[in-house]
């Protein structure tokens, strides 16, 4: 097992900054979902701790080994790195044996101990019987399976998954990033997978880091970062949440669900302007009247089976946005309905 550490690196490609002054540290063996939108600099860091992208500053340690820095990167092949890419990247005019076998070729292993390790990947990953096949035999999640093999068959130090479930289907891929979980956890690989999906991260990770144009501006546990969002941007990032205006002052933190929002709100002296995050599931609906919970006009439902996501317009408010409830199954209103909500869940608070 090996950990990782990237201390304040830096890429520029061009003249165009990509990462800017990113730190992270990562244990050894643990799962770390890298989490942030298109253009924001994922792919780049995964390429950049493979040595395959050179950095402008900063450094990065597998365990002990200074890999990077500004005098010295050691080039890819002598990093030890698994690297699986978006789609496999699975040589067509190989194969499946002959792939996950590939990066053996170059090592001191006889023959004999490379057809060992293939034949270990490929019960790892239950594909014994396709050693022969080529890879346009294979469907997307077998092909995802093969090129998880060749990473591992050469016992990496550290695995880099780069959206790799992307081509499949949502059952499918629901499916295979559970199996790669488990299968990476159980040979205590240390590994990073950069996605722009949140659930995929939260489901998959023992760490979640979230990035945003080119910086890492939380990580923790999934748990941490979904409740404990250190800013609003974060914590819509990470699931569904309602961003709602609120102030702070001598009454405390008064918002659209407080029950003295549109009373005393402008009363409040020297108030703090901001917002406040709600996650949907932290609402609760009822059907009779409830000490200080707020009177609500159904105005759409969406059933998913196991829940429902339900908007709401607040009576006698001077908000006028719809509140979302998360709630679960089965589902006892319906639109049209009037009910009565309350905030049941933390309080956090984003000044402006």
């Amino acid at each position: 097992m090996t950990s990782l550490e990237v201390t304040d690196l830096s890429v520029t490609i061009g003249s165009t900054p990509i990462l800017k002054n990113l730190s992270i540290t990562l244990g050894a063996g643990s799962f770390t979902a890298i989490l942030g939108p298109s253009g924001c600099g994922k792919t780049t860091l995964l390429r950049t701790i493979a040595g395959l992208i050179p950095p402008s500053a900063g450094t990065i340690r597998f365990g002990k080994q200074l890999v990077s820095v500004s005098s010295l990167v050691l080039p890819p092949h002598k990093r030890k790195i698994g690297y699986v890419p978006q789609e496999g990247g699975l040589f067509p005019h190989l194969s499946v044996g002959e792939n996950i076998g590939f990066a053996l070729n170059k090592s001191d292993l006889t023959k004999d101990q490379r057809r060992i390790i293939v034949a270990e990947m490929l019960e790892l990953i239950g594909l014994t019987k396709f050693i022969d096949r080529s890879p346009h035999e294979l469907s997307g999640g077998q092909q995802t399976r093969v090129a998880l093999a060749r990473a591992l068959a050469i016992e990496p130090k550290i695995v880099l998954l780069d959206e790799p479930f992307s081509a499949l289907d949502a059952q499918l891929r629901n499916e295979l990033r559970e199996e790669v979980s488990l299968l990476l956890k159980r040979r205590a690989t240390t590994a990073i997978m950069v996605t722009h999906d949140r659930e995929e991260a939260l489901v998959s990770a023992d760490i979640v880091a979230l990035m945003r144009d080119g910086e890492i501006v939380q990580y923790g546990s999934p748990a941490e970062v979904y409740l404990q969002p250190l800013t609003a941007e974060v914590a819509i990032s990470t699931g569904d949440a309602l961003l709602l205006p609120a102030t702070r002052g001598k009454n405390g933190i008064l918002h659209p669900l407080h029950a003295q929002y549109s009373k005393t709100r402008s009363s409040q002296e020297k108030s703090e302007q901001g917002s406040i995050v709600i996650r949907p599931e932290e609402i609760k609906i009822s059907m009779k009247k409830e000490s200080s919970a707020i009177a609500s006009l159904i105005t759409r439902l969406d059933y998913y089976g196991h829940d429902a996501m339900v908007e709401l317009n607040l009576e006698k408010s001077d908000f006028l946005g719809a509140i979302r409830v998360r709630i679960p199954g089965p589902v006892h209103c319906s639109v049209g309905d009037r009910v009565f909500i309350s905030h049941v869940g933390p309080i956090r608070f984003f000044p402006e």
